[in-house]
């Protein structure tokens, strides 16, 4: 579980500072020698994709997602537990049919054989990585769905007054 923690936490943050440098990078060099860094825009964007999915898988893991908190609040031990256990599945669903989608979706886009503009770099790969994203989510979603974690149950409700 450690190295999935680390995973979770490394694939979104190392490109969220590979976007940042890119951009400053072509910012300053559109500036300075009048060039931009070729396919930044389109680079950044799919990387940004990469991000949404594997962020995704994060906020599964850590169960930091938006929840109802109003039905939370006055549930009891019980209706908490199927609150959580019915977003879980629920979660799984969605998560799972877009997986399958996006899925296709590489397929599609490697038969193509779509490429950037400037470098002709392949789409696909970029797609394929946003793909594992939402495969670790619902990798996450399973083993919540089969072992639901105590503090699921457990948590107390936070206080609107606070």
């Amino acid at each position: 579980m450690r190295i999935l923690k680390t995973i979770l936490e490394a694939v979104p943050a190392v490109l969220l500072l590979a976007m940042a440098l890119l951009t400053s990078v072509s910012a300053a060099t559109r500036y300075l020698i009048n060039t931009p860094v070729p396919d930044e825009f389109e680079i950044s964007r799919m990387l940004l994709s990469i991000v949404v999915c594997w962020g995704m898988a994060a906020a599964f893991y850590y169960n930091d997602h938006i929840r109802l908190d109003v039905f939370w609040g006055r549930a009891g031990p019980l209706a908490r537990r199927i609150l959580s256990r019915t977003g879980t599945v629920l979660s799984l669903v969605i998560v799972g049919i877009y997986s399958v989608a996006l899925f296709f979706k590489v397929l599609d886009t490697m038969k193509a054989g779509l490429l950037t503009i400037d470098l002709g770099l392949s789409v696909w790969g970029f797609q394929f990585a946003a793909w594992l994203g939402t495969l670790a989510s619902v990798a996450v979603l399973l083993a919540q769905t089969i072992w639901p974690p105590a503090h699921l149950v457990d948590e107390q409700p936070v206080d609107p007054a606070l």
